[in-house]
């Protein structure tokens, strides 16, 4: 993880575009867990890591989809800004 990455924030029923890896992030029993989705494009098929895991595992797996598959970012879907933490790096 990269304390210095900058992920920009979409809210939920925003439209995302389709050259991104989409991390959202929900609560579950007081704690941010995060869900990773990503949509087909010439080197991949759509897919996802559709179950709750710690922020930062999903962060890994969407990094590494977005580099081994020639996304453009990593966009983060959140609605509540206080299950960011900071150490993940910086959500504009």
């Amino acid at each position: 993880m990269d304390r210095n990455a900058i992920y920009r924030r979409l809210h939920s029923g925003d439209d995302t575009p389709v050259d991104t890896v989409r991390l959202r992030i929900i609560e579950k029993d007081g704690r941010p867990l995060a869900e990773v989705e990503w949509p087909e494009n010439s080197l991949t098929n759509k897919g996802d890591y559709f179950y709750a895991t710690p922020v930062p595992l999903a962060l890994e797996r969407a990094i590494d989809v977005r580099d081994n598959y020639g996304f453009r970012e990593i966009v983060i879907i959140i609605d509540d800004l206080t299950l960011w933490n900071e150490a993940w790096g910086t959500v504009i």
